[in-house]
């Protein structure tokens, strides 16, 4: 494809989340961090800063399949594809809870040259068996370096 092997990238997450007929709640993050495609899966890396400490974060975009890995303040790893229950685990300072989604869709689109430029997906979360809500996360990517060379 004649793509540069990593890319700089600026990462703004968003994080919608509905439970019943409440008002959704609303998070956005910004980050920095590097974007690059190898063996079929583009790869999303960033570090997530807190007063507490920090988290390294990856999240793996395939057309079927996002997994997002973090470890650090923050550990855990889930797996979403659509019309398919996944478990996890999700550790944090206030301890550790099980973690299931239920993906609803996955969304993905690319720039003029094929690049990765956000990716969306949809899904029902249970922490504990408990229904926390309809999740949508958008991942938005901004290439800061764009020579191909």
């Amino acid at each position: 494809m004649g793509k540069s092997p990593v890319q700089e990238v600026s990462i703004e997450l968003i994080s919608e989340s509905s439970l019943g007929t409440s008002p959704s709640d609303m998070h956005k993050a910004a980050y920095s961090g590097q974007l690059y495609f190898m063996n079929g899966t583009w790869y999303i890396k960033y570090i997530e800063q807190e007063e507490e400490g920090q988290t390294n974060a990856t999240v793996k975009v395939k057309e079927d399949e996002i997994v997002v890995i973090r470890n650090g303040l923050v550990s855990m790893r889930q797996s979403y594809r659509p019309g398919i229950k996944t478990s996890g685990s999700y550790v944090s300072l206030a301890g550790e809870m099980s973690m299931d989604t239920d993906t609803r869709d996955i969304r993905l689109h690319y720039d003029e040259e094929g690049y990765l430029t956000a990716a969306v997906w949809v899904y029902d979360l249970h922490l504990n068996e408990q229904n926390i809500g309809r999740y949508t996360v958008q991942c938005r990517l901004t290439r800061l370096s764009c020579n191909t060379y």
